[in-house]
């Protein structure tokens, strides 16, 4: 899946530097994986939330939350905003 607005990342990583292993991870799923729909997603992260095209990942270890849009046909997931939330 390609992952857009990865520099939402980086300034994440800047901002909560204890977060950065974790967020560096979750990317390479991400990028490495072949999800082709919610249920896939859902078997990898077990704890996202969301549904249709709009869902939430929360970074282990942290109060994060990677905010994203995702289109399964077209295998893109960009992401909205990384902020902190609850879990």
């Amino acid at each position: 899946m390609k992952v857009v607005a990865t520099n939402k990342i980086t300034e994440a990583q800047s901002r909560y530097p204890a977060a950065d292993n974790h967020l560096c991870a979750w990317y390479l799923i991400m990028s490495r994986g072949n999800f082709h729909s919610e249920q896939d997603l859902r078997a990898t992260f077990g704890d996202m939330r969301g549904f249709n095209y709009q869902y939430k990942f929360p970074i282990p270890e942290t109060t994060l939350l990677v905010h994203t849009l995702i289109n399964f046909e077209s295998q893109v997931a960009y992401i909205d905003e990384i902020k902190p939330g609850n879990h």
